[in-house]
């Protein structure tokens, strides 16, 4: 901003205007000293025009105010990111100990800032650990606090050009922050648009893999499709956030060796919220065991925001068109886990197929559907391979699910039979030394034959 200038009509010896003699024989214009609130407003200014970000915003307010500048959360507990001069040679920001947050006085003041009070100087608290001042600025964004701007008193006294400038920081950084809200609440549309067309397969096929690969979902990438029932009172769309917070942390969730797993995309229906899970490293049931227990892990957290302590996960779906039978499966056991007095535990519709063949109004397209969801992958890789898995399944459960007595109707060694067990688990998520999963597929197989000879007596009167 320009500063105005001032005309002396006499500067006198050393004041000349170019002369040889030194002397002026006129009036010059002198700039007045300048005032730095200008420059460092200035300063901040000019930092949001040449595109600075948050990190780079705070940084130029430390290194103007010279003094620790910190980017706090709405609750004050988690810092954004902060900066200091080097001077200082800090490796964190200077606290704000939960404890002295907590005390009356500090909360009062607090509570205070808001549009019509941005700002508010914090007093010492030592025997809270609150060793100097804070200034705090409120950032605003659509009504609501987004967090605070903290600037510590360290090296110098607060001065009051400290108060505008932290004000002014504050006020850009809101509005950065509710730009980057309303971008991400467009990618969240984007994204539960998306995510509704591949569970409910209301596109072809070509158009979901390009949808699904535009909203970071790949399409090549196994999945397991999760759950989250909702109870009396509840919205769906209201607990979605906090169901995403809870699956936060299986980003970080490894289990021998299951490896990582995290949340693709979550979303809310009328009656759940459901997310979409990328399979672990080992697709294996050992692997997906250890899914299921993280799950249980958070079972209480889920609960609070849901009502329902259950959660309901799908088998493992490798191709993005197996989404809406995936949706429609666990919306079956869902139904009879509630019908049975709502299982409180996490319910893998894995073991259930059999109970839902049992009780299902509808048995025969359920069985239809059972049966070609678990002989249909291990068909796929026969033709593709020239494998053999659909008999050896055949031959193992004839067998009395011995592995001896399999290789040898077989005609094959025993760790050929163990090969394509681990390749049958793999492909169908069912696990072998399970007595459910045998029941499972002995109906599948039983499910196929009946099929399969009713398509034969169709073709042989067509």
């Amino acid at each position: 901003m320009a500063r105005p200038l001032t005309i002396d009509p006499d500067p006198g010896p050393g004041h000349g205007n170019g002369r040889e003699n030194g002397r002026g024989n006129g009036p010059v214009l002198v700039p007045d000293p300048p005032d730095p609130l200008i420059r460092l407003l200035g300063g901040l200014s000019a930092a949001v025009l040449d595109g600075a970000g948050p990190e780079r915003l705070i940084a130029r307010a430390a290194e103007l105010l010279g003094l620790p500048v910190a980017l706090r959360s709405a609750d004050l507990h988690r810092v954004r990111c902060w900066s200091a001069p080097a001077a200082f040679r800090l490796d964190e920001p200077p606290a704000l100990p939960a404890t002295a947050l907590a005390v009356p006085g500090v909360q009062r003041e607090v509570g205070r800032l808001g549009p019509d009070l941005p700002s508010v100087v914090l007093p010492p608290v030592p025997v809270h650990g609150l060793a100097r001042r804070h200034l705090l600025a409120v950032l605003m964004v659509e009504g609501g606090v987004a967090g605070y701007l903290d600037v510590a008193e360290l090296g110098r006294a607060l001065r009051p050009v400290d108060t505008p400038v932290t004000e002014q920081a504050a006020a850009l950084l809101s509005v950065q922050l509710h730009g980057e809200t309303v971008a991400a609440r467009a990618v969240t549309r984007d994204r539960d648009d998306v995510l509704a067309d591949l569970l409910h397969g209301t596109r072809d096929e070509p158009d979901l893999r390009r949808l699904a690969a535009r909203a970071g979902i790949d399409p090549a990438a196994g999945h397991l499709l999760v759950r989250f029932p909702v109870g009396p009172g509840h919205s769906a769309s209201r607990c979605r956030d906090g169901v995403a917070d809870a699956l936060g942390g299986l980003a970080g969730c490894r289990s021998g060796r299951a490896g990582s797993i995290h949340a693709s995309a979550v979303l809310a229906e009328p009656d759940a919220v459901l997310a979409l899970l990328d399979l672990p490293a080992d697709p294996t049931p050992g692997g997906l065991r250890a899914v299921h227990g993280a799950l249980r892990e958070r079972l209480d957290r889920i609960a609070a925001v849901t009502g329902v302590r259950r959660v309901v996960v799908s088998g493992a779906v490798h191709e993005i068109t197996g989404l809406p039978a995936a949706l429609a499966e666990t919306g079956e056991v869902d139904g009879l886990a509630a019908a049975f007095g709502g299982a409180a535990d996490v319910v893998p519709v894995t073991e259930l197929s059999t109970l839902r063949l049992v009780v299902h109004g509808d048995r025969t397209a359920v069985a239809v559907r059972f049966a070609e969801q678990c002989l249909g992958p291990l068909r796929r890789s026969d033709a593709d391979t020239g494998g053999d898995l659909v008999e050896t399944l055949r031959r193992y459960l004839a067998a009395g699910a011995q592995v001896r007595a399999a290789a040898t109707r077989l005609g094959v060694h025993e760790n050929t039979v163990r090969y394509r067990l681990g390749r049958i688990e793999h492909l169908t998520g069912l696990d072998m030394r399970r007595f459910d999963a045998l029941l499972a597929a002995q109906l599948a197989l039983q499910v196929d034959v009946l099929t399969a000879g009713a398509a034969a007596l169709q073709e042989g009167t067509s």
